[in-house]
């Protein structure tokens, strides 16, 4: 029997609005160690985006080293399993692998290897005994696998394809005696009927979406990362963990966990979601938007009393949103003058949301990229704008093609 936590999406380094993520992250990685340690896990595995960008602060990759070096001390004979995301650099995630192996127990894989059985990592029972295999595999672009098109082959089905046998192939370098045993596979990619929590990098025309049975095949657990909002996708035991946090405003209505299994031969996994405390508050005013006047009033009046004398960096995190049909006179000292004093951080100026859609953005002629707005979107928008009609459906036959090309011969992310 092997029981593990499944967490993924730390992106350790995140700013919002310019303000450092950091000390909140901190938190919750103590959080996650005291939970490990409570529950007395076999592993913890960690299914990518380690860290928000490809070249993260130092004092990121120390909070992520300090992590590995604590739960190995207080976890001595507990598995770590750590796969790269989108957002990781493999190569990077990998710079330590050979320390984590000295130190025993910690498996890092960034990059994809040649040897299929490198991505199989035997997880360790309380008797030091292999209890369950676990297939741990990086995000997977499209120049990591032959994706060279069949005849008759679109770019999607080639990359379903490719990762499809790469997934059997480490499946089936499982030794031969072990075959009885769990299988637990990780990821990092989206899959067919996953719900966006709508922060997520978006993977260029959509070819990195995949069905459940490309991974799930003789698995007993997927163990997934990329999608920030937790959910078991087609069975209960292919999930995503989700964020531990919000990366964005666009996650902070709903609630954010880790997933506590216990897998044994034979028997259908045992599956418990924890929710994750809130190490730092997000509030919107207004939500719906109100004129300026009312959004003042609300900021007023809230009660910031729990805050006071807190760390900058565990204050709340605001947004202010008002109706932009209403003029506003001296927004920006206004906006100053109600922020100035309180305990929390602005993450952006006041963002301006009429009738007419969010933003006041000026007519240039070109396409205003929206924050995480899909390639289609901002295609959909332009034309919209230049032509004064939706664009007909050959149209965007053409412009999905194109954005499919672009992500198998680059790699896009």
């Amino acid at each position: 029997m092997i029981r593990f936590l499944h967490t993924s999406d730390w992106h350790l380094g995140l700013e919002l609005g310019g303000h450092d993520r950091l000390p909140e992250q901190e938190r919750f990685l103590s959080w996650l160690l005291d939970a490990c340690a409570e529950r007395e896990v076999d592993a913890l595995l960690v299914a990518g985006d380690v860290y928000d960008v490809a070249n993260p602060s130092v004092a990121a990759q120390e909070a992520f080293a300090k992590f590995l070096v604590a739960f190995r001390t207080r976890l001595p004979r507990a598995d770590v399993v750590v796969v790269a995301g989108n957002h990781d650099s493999g190569a990077r995630l990998e710079l330590p692998r050979s320390l984590g192996e000295a130190l025993g127990h910690i498996h890092l894989r960034g990059l994809v290897s040649e040897s299929f059985r490198d991505h199989l990592v035997p997880l360790v029972d309380r008797e030091g005994a292999v209890g369950a295999w676990c297939a741990a595999l990086p995000f997977l672009r499209a120049g990591d696998l032959d994706c060279r098109l069949a005849e008759g082959e679109t770019p999607q089905e080639a990359f379903v394809r490719s990762l499809r046998a790469l997934y059997a192939a480490v499946r089936e370098s499982v030794p031969g005696t072990a075959r009885g045993l769990p299988l637990v596979a990780m990821g990092h990619l989206t899959l067919a009927g996953s719900i966006r929590a709508g922060s997520e990098r978006i993977l260029i025309g959509g070819v990195e979406s995949v069905p459940v049975v490309a991974l799930a095949e003789g698995c007993t657990y997927v163990a997934l990362g990329h999608i920030h909002r937790a959910q078991p996708v087609g069975t209960e035991s292919v999930r995503y963990s989700g964020s531990p946090y919000p990366v964005d405003f666009d996650e902070f209505r709903y609630g954010h966990q880790v997933v506590d299994v216990t897998v044994e031969p034979g028997v259908a996994p045992r599956i418990e979601t924890v929710d994750v405390p809130e190490f730092v508050r997000f509030l919107r005013f207004c939500d719906p938007p109100a004129p300026w006047d009312a959004v003042e009033a609300a900021v007023e009046a809230f009660d910031w009393n729990p805050w006071k004398g807190s760390p900058r960096g565990l204050q709340p995190l605001v947004e202010l949103r008002y109706d932009a049909s209403t003029p506003t006179v001296e927004l920006r000292s206004r906006c100053e003058s109600l922020c100035s004093g309180k305990p929390f951080r602005l993450v952006s100026a006041p963002k301006a949301v009429s009738a007419g859609g969010p933003g006041d953005a000026p007519s240039t002629g070109r396409p205003v990229l929206g924050d995480r707005e899909t390639p289609e979107a901002i295609f959909r928008r332009h034309w919209l704008s230049k032509f004064d009609s939706p664009p007909p459906e050959a149209a965007l036959d053409r412009f999905r093609q194109a954005v499919d090309e672009v992500a198998i011969e680059g790699g896009a992310r």
